[in-house]
């Protein structure tokens, strides 16, 4: 827990660390890491600026990471590839639906 407070937050006297409860310190750590993605989406912001100067290079990849990181502060793993799924579940079914209703309306269209 201490190597984590120092690599996260920085120093602290282990004297205010254990002032803390649980729930302020897990606060704090997801503080610093809101803080860290702060950082790294200011790089991604300077990178995107510097790519659009060098002929429009693209850097997807890297916001879809910053994206899923965030994401990841507030969730486990597991529970966000569990959301990513029913997503993927959820676009699936609203093609279907498309297309179903464009096939109704050609039947329809032909019909006539």
């Amino acid at each position: 827990m201490i190597e984590k407070t120092i690599q996260l937050i920085g120093y602290i006297s282990v004297q205010e660390l254990e002032l803390l409860t649980p729930h302020e310190w897990e606060q704090m750590i997801k503080g610093a890491r809101h803080r860290r993605l702060d950082g790294l989406e200011d790089m991604r912001t300077q990178s995107i600026m510097f790519a659009q100067l060098n002929h429009g290079k693209n850097v997807k990849a890297i916001s879809k990471k910053l994206d899923e990181e965030r994401v990841l502060i507030n969730q486990t793993k597991s529970s966000y590839e569990f959301d990513k799924e029913q997503k993927r579940k959820h676009e699936r079914a609203k093609r279907m639906v498309r297309q179903r209703a464009l096939q109704r309306w050609l039947d329809n269209k032909n019909s006539k």
